[in-house]
């Protein structure tokens, strides 16, 4: 599971993490599980997250064929595609599994956005 939080500042959001760290290793409080944080402004969310991209990982939820028929569905060029989905990969949103030549998109697992929640 991939956690995003957005923030404003994102100097205010690192002081917090610092405090919290650092009361863990007092021994102040007990440590929350570890889970992996992507922490956005309201900027970078809306960057990493166009329209397209969204289009694109909805699709995923479902799907089970390659990225030249994903391409096809969505209605984009192919370059477009698998660009989006090399991007989003390297967040760790998307995973590529190889079958012989063909290479097949999927979500990397759950997504959760407390802000909206």
């Amino acid at each position: 599971m991939v956690k995003i939080v957005i923030v404003q500042d994102r100097k205010k959001y690192m002081k917090e993490v610092y405090k919290y760290v650092q009361d863990v290793a007092d021994g102040k409080i007990e440590p929350k599980p570890a889970v992996r944080t992507i922490v956005f402004t309201p900027e970078t969310f809306s960057a990493v997250f166009s329209p397209e991209r969204v289009r694109l990982m909805l699709t995923l939820r479902k799907w089970g064929g390659n990225i030249y028929q994903l391409a096809k569905v969505l209605g984009r060029p192919y370059e477009a595609v698998h660009r989006d989905i090399t991007y989003l990969e390297g967040f760790g949103f998307i995973k590529i599994k190889s079958v012989g030549r063909n290479r097949l998109p999927s979500l990397a697992g759950p997504i959760r956005i407390p802000a909206f929640a």
